[in-house]
């Protein structure tokens, strides 16, 4: 499927190498993530342009292409800027041309606001994209719907910064009040990536699960915004992680990584669920 890449989260608890393995038997395209609160071992120092080539040396020998890489942080920090710099140099030799993130906390606004300005000069320099996901979970986030980012965009003005629009994360965040079809046609002009993603409600919890298996209706969205398929996307299924009752995210208690077989199914089951979907 040339036109949705697979997220390595799906893979949490099995090693890169496995991840990059066991995509290029479904996809094309990575959607490689680097993010400390799903690797606490996470250092600034991986960030190099060494191990850029060599990741780079990895996936081509895959025949896997980066469109995106996932390095959500809080760009209201002090030092973000240059520890996000760092990140987009990678991610450009990697040759993505988008690096997802969050935002920050509206207790951080002002800082988000210097260091944002400041990233989107960093990212013309590269030709980088940098896409502002919508969260999960939580409160008091300056992103935390889709509209919340049209502002931020609208106030920042730079077309170096778009949204990365996580459907599922509509719906949790808000604690199953709102859902993306009630923002979509506002938000669609400033989307620049998507992630697709889809939870259920079992036993008291929302697990995340295959894509056409969840209550957002994927089908739905796509024929009623057709416009979405002009965007890059990447399917990201955090199959080791869920929602609690209370819509708080959190890794599951499962074996340390979810059997290969499994994930393997779960994957093929949401392609194939875009293949039926896709115009």
């Amino acid at each position: 499927m040339t036109r949705i890449a697979i997220n390595t989260l799906a893979f949490y608890g099995h090693s890169l190498d496995t991840a990059l393995a066991e995509i290029a038997q479904l996809a094309d395209a990575v959607e490689p993530v680097f993010i400390s609160k799903y690797d606490p071992t996470l250092s600034e120092a991986y960030f190099t342009a060494d191990n850029a080539a060599m990741l780079r040396r990895r996936l081509e020998g895959l025949g896997l292409r980066v469109v995106s890489m996932g390095s959500h942080m809080d760009l209201g920090r002090p030092d973000s800027v240059d520890v996000f710099r760092r990140r987009m140099e990678f991610a450009h030799a990697l040759g993505a041309r988008i690096i997802l993130t969050n935002a920050s906390s509206r207790s951080q606004e002002e800082t988000f606001d210097r260091n944002i300005e400041a990233l989107a000069v960093q990212a013309e320099k590269l030709d980088l994209v940098i896409a502002l996901e919508n969260p999960g979970d939580g409160a008091g986030q300056l992103l935390g719907t889709g509209m919340d980012g049209l502002a931020i965009l609208e106030k920042l003005g730079s077309d170096r910064v778009r949204l990365n629009y996580d459907f599922s994360n509509v719906f949790t965040y808000s604690q199953g009040k709102c859902r993306p079809e009630q923002e979509l046609a506002a938000v669609l002009p400033y989307l620049g990536h998507l992630h697709l993603k889809n939870v259920t409600s079992r036993e008291g919890a929302w697990p995340v699960c295959a894509l056409g298996e969840g209550v957002i209706d994927y089908r739905s969205l796509f024929r009623r915004f057709p416009a979405l398929w002009d965007i890059p996307m990447s399917l990201e299924l955090p199959l080791r992680f869920g929602y609690d009752n209370q819509f708080n995210f959190a890794l599951r208690e499962t074996p340390a990584a979810m059997p290969l077989e499994r994930v393997r199914g779960i994957l093929n089951r949401s392609l194939e669920y875009l293949r039926e979907v896709m115009p």
